[in-house]
């Protein structure tokens, strides 16, 4: 038997995947796909990834999984738009470039910073690109984008000023996430939570002054010092006190210490917590009254750091629970979000504790003024002394806290004016657009991102550094920092975007007024530029507003990580909201060096563990892809190496003659396609691979190339048997070969050249994705109920004999059937379906039923023969439920007495090491 290429390209698969992206290179793909214009087309649009750094196992996921969208998409009939992109802004390549310039924080050069961050941006993207191309990624490798491009930069300041002008972009001092490490806000989803963070939480008494009003509610006079009892992980935000707030419906006790007659106030359902620590361990306290929160409301006290005459207020609020602490919160404006809100509603001041590299902000206690606030051996134990006695009990706290997730570094909530949109605004229509007009797969995988949609109250898109876009206004030098932003300036910004071809100017430019329109140069010495850039998902989540202009502002489908939920997905879907009411995606898919394996298999992973929300890589994992796709060859080079004398046009068997294993394996096929386009249709391409490759290792390898063997090997090669199988063989490379295709292009390609040969094809063989998926003869789609029934009872009685063998070699044995009457008629209604073939044929020694159980002889008799055989072992009886009736039979098995035929390796010889008659016939014929 000839032997293919195909055959042993597994061993050297590296440098036959090499070969193949030579003769078949990507581009040339590319270009020849966009030439078919009459084809509809689907638009996969890219989400940018960084150019920063080397490329890592996500990276890989992405675009494999991409490509592999874009190439089953391409089989199935499209033209294809996937540009890939990248975000060149961001604060890695920022803090590269602010050391290689040698810079510290004090001494930052915005216009060096910019010039290196581009060229290291520039550099990193060359390579990655450089990468992804060597990964086969089918795309628009010439036309990508970058988010420095002079045309997306125009197009992010005229979304903004189109969102301004709605009234969804506001400036506001609020408390936000704040990384002192690198002196910037940060967003939700730049902050990931370290759960192993070490606290020092403090149990801290404030004192309160108006004594007289808690005399009334005790009916008690001449008391000691009153005290509301405190509870904070975060020590430092103390210097930013400004109340306390208490839950109004909770029970609040006053608890007297025998010791010093002092008195502090606790929620009743957490006195537990502090009856762990002196002075209250040992019920060394009497509890002499009660109130509800409401009845505090009103009293003062003295601010536990500042010794000033300021009465601070007890208030309440609803955000106090009774899950945790003492049920009295400190309240501090600047550092946290209900803070802030209670603030506006008691006239309450924002004092910032910190500054913005996270030290304390007290000018007047020097002993804590500059100390690192989350420090424990710097300003917590700063705060520790100076509270002294006012510290009843600390301890250390492990918990979950926010770091961000760039520097790895706590975060602060910090007050600061930032710039904001308005999500309130925006997130029902987002919520509407989600439920109704968008498609998520897998099923089941955007639960999360209705909740995020909805959490969101605002997005602060305001960042405090120079790599980046600038925010474009200006303000007043006076102290009230008014905004100035007006159309004019927008589109002289635009002006000078387009001649100058970036943005850099707006740092560069030591004249003011060449930032300014010629009408507002008479204001220019009482403005100055804003120092502000766009966040990162800003610049990301409006690459629609760009990448998207020739396709009516929205794709065919995103496709990126879980963890984009709160990323891309949702700063695209909000901003597209704002400006053009609907989403800018009809579809999202999500999924979560191996080249040592090869990119088919690599890509066969891919697809397999993509979809999972944890996706990990491990040895184990790639050595088990490794092996699925090793069968797999080994499975279809078996096919392929049957039709080495099989030419299509000459030997192909028409459906209605195949023979009923043949025809039904034609039916199994037409199932199997018809799960994996749906699965495909629904981007559900791991379950579509794996009907795939079960189809392969199971019906074809396990049990059809098994029962076909003999017939391929021993009958005469222009057989009708061996023809009808080859027939099916041609199929089931031809359109197995198709579908793998989008997941193993590289093991595709091989076998479509060899088949191309097959077809004996004149032409130059060309990409196997220039084609479009082909599909079975209708015919082929439906089988007869009686084929049905046949197939029932031969799988069955297959699977009984082979559990009965347990793993003895099947040859070796006949089959005894005990059946009744009706199942004997059965079983011949069987026979008459699996011997069915053209009458023009005449076929000598085949036994069809035989063949498919894989044993020498199947012997029929009598249930009532039972009584009269003796059975002890190698038994089983089956009840077999069918469409209209049951096939009732008791299987026996027994050795046979034959001998082993040396040319077909049946036990069927009369003598040893004789030819059995049939292989005696054909040798004599040949």
């Amino acid at each position: 038997m000839p032997k293919s290429k195909f055959a042993s390209t597994m061993k050297n698969r590296i440098k036959c995947e090499n070969d193949i992206r030579q003769k078949y290179p990507v581009n040339q793909l590319w270009e020849w796909q966009l030439k078919q214009i009459c084809r509809p087309l689907f638009v996969l649009h890219d989400g940018p990834p960084f150019a920063n750094g080397p490329l890592h196992i996500g990276h890989f996921l992405n675009k494999i999984q991409k490509d592999i969208i874009v190439r089953y998409k391409l089989l199935n009939g499209n033209r294809i738009d996937f540009r890939p992109g990248w975000d060149c802004h961001g604060l890695p390549i920022e803090l590269k470039a602010l050391q290689e310039n040698k810079s510290n924080s004090n001494d930052k050069d915005p216009i060096v910073v910019r010039k290196l961050a581009r060229q290291f941006a520039t550099e990193a993207l060359e390579k990655q690109k450089t990468e992804f191309q060597s990964w086969g990624i089918l795309a628009d490798w010439n036309n990508y984008y970058r988010t420095f491009d002079k045309d997306y930069i125009i197009d992010q300041i005229r979304l903004f000023w189109r969102l301004y002008q709605k009234g969804l972009l506001y400036r506001q001092y609020k408390p936000v996430n704040w990384s002192p490490t690198v002196q910037s806000a940060l967003a939700e989803s730049e902050l990931e939570y370290n759960d192993k963070h070490k606290s020092t939480a403090i149990y801290v008494r404030f004192r309160l002054q108006n004594n007289d009003l808690i005399s009334k509610l005790l009916s008690q006079t001449n008391l000691g010092n009153i005290y509301a009892l405190i509870w904070t992980t975060t020590p430092w935000s103390l210097v930013g006190n400004q109340a306390v707030a208490v839950n109004e419906k909770l029970k609040y006790l006053f608890l007297k210490l025998s010791s010093t007659n002092d008195i502090y106030i606790v929620a009743e359902a957490l006195l537990n917590n502090i009856k762990k620590f002196s002075p209250f361990s040992n019920n060394q306290f009497e509890i002499i009254g009660n109130c509800l929160g409401s009845q505090l409301s009103g009293l003062t006290y003295k601010h536990p750091i500042y010794n000033d005459q300021i009465n601070y207020p007890i208030i309440t609020s609803d955000h106090v629970t009774d899950e945790i602490g003492t049920g009295l919160v400190h309240i501090a404006p600047a550092h946290g979000s209900d803070d802030f809100l209670l603030s506006i509603k008691h006239n309450l001041q924002c004092i910032n504790a910190v500054n913005l590299t996270g030290h304390l902000n007290c000018p007047s206690i020097e002993s804590l003024h500059g100390r690192n606030a989350l420090d424990k051996n710097d300003g917590i134990e700063g705060i520790l002394k100076y509270l002294n006695s006012d510290i009843l009990h600390h301890y250390e706290l492990i918990h979950s806290y926010p770091y961000d997730w760039r520097a790895k570094k706590p975060v602060l909530i910090l007050g600061s004016q930032q710039w904001f949109i308005d999500t309130t605004r925006l997130r029902d229509n987002a919520r509407k657009y989600i439920l109704e007009d968008v498609k998520i797969f897998p099923e089941g995988a955007g639960k999360s991102f209705l909740s995020m949609t909805s959490q969101r109250p605002y997005w602060c898109i305001s960042r405090q550094r120079y790599w980046g876009v600038p925010i474009p206004v200006f303000y007043t030098k006076n102290d009230r920092k008014e905004l100035v932003i007006n159309e004019d300036i927008i589109e002289h910004l635009i002006k000078c975007v387009q001649e100058k071809n970036s943005i850099d100017f707006w740092w560069s430019s030591n004249d003011i007024k060449e930032l300014l329109p010629i009408s507002m140069h008479n204001q220019a010495d009482n403005l100055e530029r804003g120092k502000d850039i766009f966040d990162v998902w800003f610049d990301s989540g409006s690459s629609f507003n760009t990448i998207l202009k020739d396709f009516n502002y929205q794709a065919d489908i995103y496709c990126e990580g879980h963890d984009q939920f709160n990323g891309w997905f949702l700063s695209s879907l909000l901003l597209s909201t704002g400006i053009q009411m609907r989403a800018p995606f009809s579809n999202i898919f999500v999924h979560e060096k191996f080249h040592e394996n090869g990119l088919d298999v690599c890509r066969e992973w891919v697809t397999r563990e993509s979809y999972k929300p944890q996706c990990k890589a491990s040895g184990e994992d790639l050595t088990k892809s490794y092996q699925r796709v090793f069968d797999i060859r080994n499975i279809l080079r078996f096919l392929l190496g049957n039709l080495y004398d099989f030419k299509p046009d000459k030997h192909t068997i028409s459906n209605e003659n195949l023979t009923a294993i043949d025809r039904y394996i034609a039916y199994r096929l037409y199932q199997t396609l018809t799960t994996y386009h749906n699965d495909f249709d629904q981007y559900r391409m791991y379950h579509g691979l794996i009907a795939i490759e079960d189809f392969i290792q199971g019906d074809i390898s396990s049990f059809y190339c098994s029962v076909t063997k003999d017939r391929l090997y021993c009958n005469p090669s222009n057989s009708y048997l061996r023809r009808s199988t080859q027939t099916v063989f041609y199929l089931l490379l031809k359109y197995l070969n198709e579908r793998l295709a989008p997941v193993m292009p590289y093991l595709a390609q091989e076998l479509y050249n060899e088949l191309y040969l097959i077809e004996n094809k004149e032409k130059k063989i060309n990409d196997i994705f220039e084609n479009k998926f082909t599909f079975l003869d209708k015919q082929l789609t439906e089988i007869s109920s009686e084929l049905t029934s046949t197939m029932s009872i031969i799988l069955h009685l297959r699977n009984t004999y082979h559990g009965i063998l347990q793993n003895r070699r099947a040859i070796l044995y006949d089959i005894v059937l005990y059946l009744s009457d009706k199942a004997k008629l059965q079983l011949k209604q069987v026979q008459d379906v699996l011997e069915k073939h053209p009458s023009t044929i005449k076929l000598d020694f085949w036994h069809p039923l035989e063949e498919l159980l894989q044993c020498s002889h199947v012997h029929q008799r009598s249930l009532s023969d039972l009584e009269n055989d003796l059975i002890e072992e190698n038994i089983s009886s089956v009840d077999l439920p069918l469409l209209d009736d049951k096939f009732n039979y008791i299987m026996k098995i027994q050795y046979n007495s034959l001998h082993l035929c040396p040319r077909c390796r049946l036990q069927i010889s009369e003598n040893e090491n004789e030819l059995c008659v049939r292989c005696f016939s054909y040798t004599q014929k040949s």
